[in-house]
């Protein structure tokens, strides 16, 4: 039985790699899609994974901020439209919501490029940092003092 065990746990840290896969990054349907492998990431776990980087946290949260502001520009940008439409209907001129309308939309799309500048930053930064770490995983051995398991880094 205790041999049966220990066959098992052999197998099972043989099997089992401790290395990090790169993300990669498509555009779907409703924003970008990540992907580690063939395993669709969702939000949380792309977030969990750049925060244990120093240099990707640094890019990804200043997508986060940028992203905020790109919603506020868009909110914004949703009042000037309201504001123009009211002024048609109502016969007033239509001068300061089609400025308040384009700068709000410049700014706002201004925020989004750096966002996503900054998004594909962080996801260069993490998978570049993989290369470079130091990943190590068993590999079983045999030599004239038996069967055993080595590091291979």
């Amino acid at each position: 039985m205790k041999k049966l065990v220990v066959a098992i746990l052999f197998l099972g840290m043989c099997t089992t790699s401790l290395k990090a896969q790169e993300i990669t990054v498509f555009t779907g349907t409703w924003g970008p899609e990540f992907y580690q492998d063939q395993k669709k990431l969702n939000w949380k776990e792309v977030d969990a994974l750049m925060m244990g980087n120093t240099v990707s946290e640094m890019h990804w949260k200043k997508s986060k901020k940028n992203l905020l502001g790109t919603m506020v520009f868009g909110a914004v940008n949703f009042g000037a439209g309201i504001w123009a439409i009211s002024n048609e209907v109502n016969n007033k001129p239509l001068t300061e919501p089609a400025i308040a309308f384009g700068v709000s939309a410049l700014i706002g799309s201004i925020f989004g490029q750096s966002a996503m500048k900054n998004k594909k930053m962080a996801i260069l930064k993490y998978n570049d940092s993989l290369g470079k770490e130091t990943s190590f995983y068993l590999v079983p051995t045999s030599n004239e003092n038996g069967l055993g398991l080595a590091l291979k880094f």
